[in-house]
């Protein structure tokens, strides 16, 4: 064992002696620890988990961020026809609309049943360009992927319903055009969004699709 780490602590520059020490360090320690102490080193061993999950500047990286290259999904000159077209994007269906000179995309299914956001129409609430799901009319804004509703206070009768805000329900990704093609990046903010849940497995709408 000595030997081993005797061999592997031979910097093949000194740019990478900081990084070798700091790998095999922790590693030691933990072999170390289990020699003497057994049951000790699980604790050791969780920490140097936690340590080799750190880049050099001392931040943890995140697990769950990934980054996506953008992917052609078609023509600029067909979606302002059809102002709207689905594709498949790194294996996520998604649904791109082309609104008010706008480009818009999302998950395809919609947040609170599946339903197939690419049969809805639009409708403007509150002042929001939104896609009302044909199935349950669950309503959505283009730009945010938010779920608006309207709420009255029931102990007022003269008040009048507002249109509120559920928060981001579902997951918007981002549409470029360059040279006449359109491009869809998928969405890789960290947080769970409530589309993420129809957006794999079971649920594809797409039968077929070449990309």
């Amino acid at each position: 064992m000595l030997k081993c780490f005797r061999n592997c602590l031979r910097p093949s520059s000194l740019h990478t002696l900081p990084l070798q020490y700091g790998i095999l360090f922790p590693q030691l320690l933990a072999c170390l620890v289990h020699l003497h102490f057994g049951h000790f080193s699980s604790a050791v061993i969780s920490v140097t988990s936690f340590y080799l999950s750190m880049n050099l500047d001392g931040s943890a990286q995140d697990p769950e961020k990934r980054e996506y290259s953008s992917v052609c999904v078609g023509r600029e000159d067909d979606i302002k026809k059809s102002e709207r077209m689905t594709a498949v994007v790194h294996d996520r269906e998604v649904v791109i609309f082309y609104h008010k000179g706008e480009y818009h995309a999302m998950d395809i299914r919609c947040y609170h049943s599946g339903g197939p956001l690419h049969l809805g129409d639009i409708e403007d609430f509150d002042g929001r360009p939104c896609i009302v799901c044909p199935w349950h009319k669950y309503k959505i804004t283009l730009a945010t992927g938010e779920g608006l509703y309207q709420s009255i206070n029931p102990k007022d009768p003269s008040a009048k319903p507002k249109w509120c805000s559920k928060g981001v329900k579902q997951r918007i990704h981002t549409v470029t055009v360059d040279n006449g093609n359109i491009y869809v990046t998928l969405s890789s903010e960290p947080f769970k969004c409530d589309s993420d849940f129809y957006a794999t497995g079971d649920f594809k709408v797409i039968k077929s699709s070449s990309r």
